[in-house]
């Protein structure tokens, strides 16, 4: 039985590669980035002590990475979310039809559960990491923030403090996973396959790791849609925190 089953988990990946809210973030900074992009107010906005527009760049950096961290690191985060939800290793989601029909659609949704629980677990230990970024990040950072692309904030965060993160990550991940049945299974039917499997390009049997970038995806693909929207539709001020901000750039 095992046997077949490391034959149809071979046959699957070689077909696989053949075929081949943040609302405080909404808040803050929608409003902070609208009146320091804007033409009047760019003008005013360097005339602000640094200190101040530095202070409020990160004081909406740190509510939005807040609320993702929050919506993303509670039970059912990742499971509960579709778009966020982990799937399946690549190539195991594309024979996942055959695994089915071969009697293991049990275990395959076991595996799911726990791989989406163990990200739930471990983003919920990201805020540190993240406040401690923000808080490292230089004046010339925050204008370059500020400036940049739509996704200029998220990109700073994943470039300073991913590798960190993923080093948190994937310790919390592994003992989550550990817990499981099926991903012990998984383990050693792996193991068994990779002599079979370790010539196909890209095939990435480790599980720990699977996760630990999928769930780092999700947590920066959920700031950097929110920042994205900020952009494009600022709202209305109404922030105590950013009022003297405010009150400077539209002067």
């Amino acid at each position: 039985m095992r046997r077949r089953l490391v034959t149809l988990l071979a046959t699957g990946a070689l077909f696989a590669t053949a075929a081949a809210g943040a609302q405080d973030l909404g808040d803050r900074f929608k409003a902070f980035v609208d009146q320091v992009n804007g033409d009047d107010s760019t003008s005013a906005a360097r005339q602000l002590p640094e200190s101040e527009v530095v202070s409020g760049l990160k004081a909406a950096l740190a509510d939005g990475a807040s609320a993702a961290v929050t919506q993303l690191g509670r039970s059912d985060g990742f499971w509960g979310d579709e778009a966020r939800r982990i799937a399946l290793p690549g190539w195991m989601d594309s024979a996942a039809g055959m695994l089915r029909q071969a009697g293991y659609g049990e275990r395959l949704d076991g595996l799911q559960l726990h791989m989406n629980r163990a990200a739930e677990q471990a983003t919920a230990e990201a805020g540190p990491i993240l406040r401690e970024t923000i808080n490292a990040m230089s004046v010339a950072d925050a204008f370059a923030v500020l400036r940049g692309s739509d996704t200029a904030a998220t990109e700073y965060l994943r470039d300073h403090a991913g590798e960190t993160l993923a080093d948190k990550f994937e310790p919390i991940v592994a003992r989550t996973t550990a817990q499981s049945h099926a991903a012990s299974a998984y383990r050693a039917l792996t193991s068994r396959a990779k002599p079979m499997l370790s010539f196909v390009p890209g095939m990435d049997l480790n599980l720990d790791d699977y996760v630990t970038r999928q769930a780092l995806d999700g947590l920066f693909a959920v700031i950097g849609k929110q920042e994205r929207a900020i952009r494009e539709n600022p709202a209305e001020r109404g922030t105590a925190l950013l009022e003297k901000v405010f009150s400077a750039t539209s002067s």
